[in-house]
């Protein structure tokens, strides 16, 4: 996994091809690292889900998580961002790598986050259909969807994965996590969990299972007391979703 100075350096690596003579000093590695944060931000804002990691106090050496799809993206556009800070024009072929690199992220991200399209419900469900959870429902539903931003969890049914939440900077100097519980809602199975006191972390295990609930949209609903008796409740957005059929069959 790379790290965030492996990013930074490939883009100073990026812009000495592109003709810079200058060696970034020490303070250009720091705004260098503020740059490729806000950047970040920036893409999360537009809906560009790719996975980095974020932090309060960003260390260069903490890796970044991001899928090696948005790679290109990153590197060639914090190097756009920084060309200008050594009274460089950003050059014309650096500054279209960089606009199909992003351009090919988004694509990649909307391809991912698309939600499928329900039926209306002014739509009949027809005589022998048997999604009429009720004898007298003779319309579909109107199905629930999820947010469809990057915050939201896609995870498709009779699949299983490990998800955290980190209470670090909710928690005031010397507090800590007293107890904690969980719920999940009908189309969601929570496998397992736990407290991870040292770093205030509680990690949980779900799985998507079938239900009779219409719409994807699944929650799982935390909430901690700390040592303080301060009472914190976080809402995690799921869309929990059938697989596609392989081949179309």
């Amino acid at each position: 996994m790379a790290t965030k100075i492996d990013y930074i350096n490939d883009a100073y690596s990026r812009m000495r091809i592109s003709g810079l003579t200058v060696n970034p000093t020490p303070s250009d590695l720091v705004l260098a690292l503020r740059r490729l944060e806000s950047m970040a931000y920036e893409f999360e804002g537009r809906n560009l889900c790719t996975g980095y990691n974020f932090e309060e106090s960003p260390d260069p050496n903490s890796p970044t998580n991001v899928n090696p799809r948005f790679g290109e993206c990153f590197v060639t556009n914090l190097a756009v961002k920084l060309i200008p800070d050594f009274n460089k024009a950003v050059p014309p072929q650096l500054l279209a790598q960089a606009n199909a690199s992003l351009s090919g992220a988004f694509s990649i991200s909307v391809k991912e986050r698309a939600q499928e399209v329900s039926y209306p419900s002014r739509m009949a469900t027809g005589r022998g259909n048997t999604m009429r959870y009720q004898e007298w429902n003779r319309f579909y539903d109107e199905p629930s969807h999820p947010p469809n931003s990057c915050d939201t969890k896609n995870l498709f049914v009779g699949d299983q994965n490990d998800y955290s939440e980190n209470y670090i900077s909710y928690l005031d100097l010397g507090e800590t996590i007293d107890t904690y519980t969980i719920e999940v809602d009908n189309r969601l199975s929570l496998v397992s969990d736990s407290l991870n006191l040292d770093q205030n972390i509680i990690s949980y295990r779900v799985r998507g299972q079938t239900s009779t609930v219409s719409g994807s949209w699944q929650q799982v609903k935390i909430t901690i007391t700390t040592s303080n008796s301060r009472i914190e409740t976080r809402l995690i957005n799921f869309d929990v979703t059938k697989p596609e059929t392989v081949g179309g069959n």
